[in-house]
């Protein structure tokens, strides 16, 4: 791990703990259609991005209601509870660690940057990143222009950059950014999806050794 002078790290999920609150509000519009909700496990083999493919693994109709209908009604209870959600274990020493040995840090976010420079000054970390970039809008397509774009700003040879993240579709930014890429299991996705990208998994975040 000696050999990155940067480390990209991806927000929800990877830093904040928020599988458990976008499970529960996706059960919540789910049961208020009468619909099926859905399992911890289920979710964590269905949940990808574009979002809008998940919401379709879901039991939504898009047809009948508009995906963007369905992605306000499920930003608005997100908003509603957000901040009932911490930090995974150990991201605060972890981000610490790397500053203190300094090497610089940033994000980047499917979500909408907004809100997640809203949260990283909510959770008192913002000033362990040089930046954090996120997408314009709630609609959660993917972030895979907006790594490449700012590895391109970095002016880093790739090779010496490491994406951290929680999901399939974060090895496929590494893969475009063309940076290496750990994967931590205790997100948004499986373990088994995660293994099957062939990138290294741990469970948790201080079980990377930087």
């Amino acid at each position: 791990m000696t050999r990155y002078q940067h480390i990209l790290w991806d927000f929800n999920g990877t830093l904040m703990d928020d599988a458990w609150l976008c499970l529960e509000v996706m059960n919540t519009m789910l049961a208020q259609r009468g619909l099926p909700a859905l399992e911890p496990d289920y979710y964590a083999e269905i949940f990808d991005f574009p979002v809008q493919d998940y919401y379709r693994r879901a039991g939504w109709d898009l047809e009948q209601i508009p995906f963007s209908q369905l992605s306000d009604e499920f930003m608005a209870g997100y908003h509603a509870r957000k901040l009932e959600c911490g930090l995974h274990d150990g991201t605060r020493a972890v981000l610490a660690g790397l500053q203190a040995r300094g090497i610089p840090q940033s994000v980047i976010s499917a979500a909408e940057e907004r809100m997640v420079h809203d949260l990283l000054r909510h959770y008192q970390i913002e000033n362990y990143f040089i930046a954090a970039r996120g997408l314009d809008n709630h609609h959660a397509a993917g972030k895979t222009a907006i790594g490449v774009q700012w590895v391109g700003e970095l002016g880093l040879d790739p090779g010496t950059i490491l994406m951290v993240g929680d999901t399939v579709h974060d090895y496929e930014v590494a893969q475009a950014m063309g940076t290496d890429c750990v994967l931590v299991a205790s997100g948004h996705h499986s373990r088994r999806r995660l293994e099957a990208t062939g990138a290294p998994v741990v469970e948790r975040l201080d079980q990377i050794t930087f």
